[in-house]
């Protein structure tokens, strides 16, 4: 292949996968819109809407877990930044993004333990089980979103393609901080608004 072929071939994968990549997100976005517009209608219908874990430590996780979430698009950040320049710091902060996500699994894990100890459960009323579908939704997401990152990871040790890392960092990236988004969205919804 020549280069200008090579060339038209990474732009064609390129576009393809960043059309893919937009497509899964709009479908992401579809199902959580009307999750929202679902959760809104409830909260007005059902009168007094109490806010799940108004007890410190809920909240505590919570701003926590978002804290975590926001620090990780960060650290994915700078890891794309050295995909380009240095193989090992991007391995590095790639490393500490993927740690972050497993702390926000985790810490997601320990919020529902808290709230089902204090008999706050799915069957408990309407708003358990909106809460409970919100945020096990988006932790499902989360898990998809990690995989994807420990695959970004393998596939810095075993290829020297510039194209196919930057590419693959492109692509994590987008449904990496648009997942941030979202729990930052649920954030407001569930706990502030």
């Amino acid at each position: 292949m020549t280069t200008q072929a090579l060339s038209k071939k990474f732009k064609v994968d390129e576009f393809t996968s960043t059309l893919g990549m937009v497509i899964a997100l709009g479908c992401i976005t579809m199902l959580f819109v009307t999750f929202f517009v679902s959760y809104s209608i409830l909260r007005i219908q059902f009168g007094m809407w109490s806010r799940p874990g108004t007890g410190l430590i809920p909240i505590t996780i919570a701003i926590g877990n978002t804290i975590v979430l926001l620090a990780s698009s960060y650290t994915y950040h700078k890891s794309a930044n050295f995909s380009k320049i240095n193989i090992n710091k991007a391995k590095k902060w790639l490393g500490v993004t993927l740690g972050l996500g497993v702390i926000f699994l985790l810490a997601q894990l320990i919020l529902w333990d808290v709230l089902v100890n204090e008999g706050f459960t799915p069957k408990s009323n309407i708003i358990g089980s909106v809460f409970f579908l919100l945020t096990g939704m988006h932790g499902l997401h989360i898990v998809a979103g990690v995989g994807a990152l420990a695959l970004v990871y393998v596939k810095l040790n075993k290829t020297n393609s510039d194209y196919e890392i930057s590419n693959l960092f492109k692509q994590v990236g987008l449904l990496w901080h648009f997942l941030d988004v979202l729990w930052v969205c649920l954030f407001v919804a569930i706990f502030i608004i």
